[in-house]
């Protein structure tokens, strides 16, 4: 909750940046004309065009991530907040600025969010006290507190009450459940998270009820894991709780079934044809550059795990798999083609798949289809896997664009977290973020194999 605060501390720091940018910009005007009144259309379009292209270059991840990777995702998106813009106000019939403005808008937009970004990053740590957190239940494998460091690093958490064990602990024990609020004001502590193995009592829920009324956050470990990193914690979760909290309603909601299907039909038809002239180039460099195939197919798991064939541009050797078995694919994988690194990096080599939206075998999003034998693997080694199936594979997912290729059973189980969040919150508008974050995984590409 408190990275939900600070990301929406630099959107808002990024509009005030942006303000101030075009009324530098607008000292270039003639004397009597403002940017925001004879200029209001490319001001707006300026205005919704930047922090667009911030959202779909995930502009946000300063902190997370080098900060060289950082600039260059600034200035990609400020280059095309310029270029969107301008053509924007151009389709609008707007006053447009001047070539001259609409570089320095460019420019001092991406300094600004820069700098602010460089300084925030560099003084967070100053600002504030870290919040202090106890756990209603032992954290006996380290598990919960590597959740709760993924969003709330500079949080401490002071120990656990819980029932009386024996044996180490990772924790300090501080006390019973029956004393939960006592030691909450005790130890200063601003969030209680409940553990999945707590049992609520009606004495229990009274205590968690006057932590809350007295000010103490009181919130479920998988609540706080979704909200925070949008993912369910696979460790945490057990029947019971997916099927007693909100959501996985798809197949319950057909009109949301009908309208994703009618998105997906006019979505293939638009990309069939903007692509269709780089879909030749692919095959030709394709087939000029190796023997075999220029498209590649493959049975995948789809809906109801039912299989079908999935088709893709040939991005590796012929012989690939001359063994006849399934291999995950591997960083700098020496069967990748030169061709074929260059499909996979832009994700060209899906292209093919628009076939399989337009039969009906998959989605534009939804979880990525595994093959059969890697499906039936994972189904005995991962818990709740096969929920990924209850829903159409998708071209992209959420689990895609926001961790990078799986190519282990590592990856298969974190992905798999980021799938049933998906799935539990499916809506239009979540389909819509992932299909702009898409945009952005393809300009940056991250973890392609």
């Amino acid at each position: 909750m408190m990275a939900l605060h600070a990301l929406f501390l630099l959107r808002l720091v990024d509009a005030a940046c942006m303000v101030l940018t075009l009324l530098a910009a607008g000292s270039l005007l003639p004397s009597g004309l403002s940017v925001f009144a004879d200029y209001a259309g490319a001001t707006i379009c300026t205005l919704l065009c930047y922090p667009l292209w911030f959202y779909i270059l995930d502009a946000y991840r300063a902190g997370r991530e080098d900060f060289r990777d950082t600039t260059g995702r600034m200035a990609v998106a400020c280059v095309l907040g310029c270029i969107s813009s301008s053509t924007a106000a151009y389709v609008l019939d707007c006053t447009p600025f001047s070539k001259i403005m609409l570089v320095m808008t460019a420019v001092g937009t991406a300094i600004l969010c820069l700098g602010w970004r460089y300084l925030y990053y560099r003084t967070s740590l100053r600002w504030g006290r870290p919040g202090r957190i106890l756990l209603l239940g032992e954290d006996r494998d380290g598990v919960v507190r590597e959740l709760l460091a993924e969003g709330l690093s500079r949080s401490v958490i002071v120990g656990f009450v819980g029932e009386e064990r024996g044996g180490s602990a990772s924790l300090s024990r501080l006390g019973a459940p029956s004393e939960t609020l006592l030691v909450a004001r005790e130890q200063d502590v601003s969030l209680i998270v409940v553990l999945p193995d707590t049992p609520l009592d009606d004495a229990l829920a009274g205590e968690l009820l006057a932590a809350k009324l007295a000010g103490i956050q009181v919130v479920d470990i998988r609540l706080l894991c979704e909200h925070m990193a949008q993912r369910l914690p696979l460790s945490q979760l057990d029947a019971s709780w997916l099927l007693l909290n909100e959501g996985f309603s798809l197949n319950t909601r057909g009109s949301l079934r009908r309208l994703k299907r009618v998105m997906d039909v006019l979505c293939a038809l638009l990309l069939l044809a903007a692509a269709a002239p780089v879909m030749l180039l692919a095959a030709l460099a394709i087939a000029l550059e190796s023997p075999g195939p220029v498209i590649y197919c493959q049975r995948r798991v789809g809906l109801h795990e039912e299989p079908f064939t999935l088709y893709k541009f040939r991005s590796m050797r012929e012989d690939a798999e001359m063994a006849g078995q399934p291999v995950w694919a591997a960083r700098d994988d020496v069967r990748v083609t030169r061709c074929g690194a260059f499909l996979r990096a832009t994700r060209m080599d899906e292209l093919p798949q628009i076939w399989n939206v337009l039969a009906g075998d998959m989605s534009f999003i939804g979880p990525r289809p595994e093959r059969p034998q890697f499906v039936r693997a994972l189904k005995k080694s991962i818990p709740f896997y096969g929920l990924r199936h209850s829903v159409k594979p998708g071209l992209t997912g959420w689990a895609q664009v926001c961790y990078p290729y799986g190519a282990s059973e590592e990856d298969a189980r974190r992905k798999l977290e980021y799938d049933l969040y998906y799935i539990k919150n499916m809506s239009a508008l979540l389909d819509i973020r992932i299909a702009l974050r898409t945009l952005g995984v393809v300009l940056f590409p991250r973890g392609v194999r």
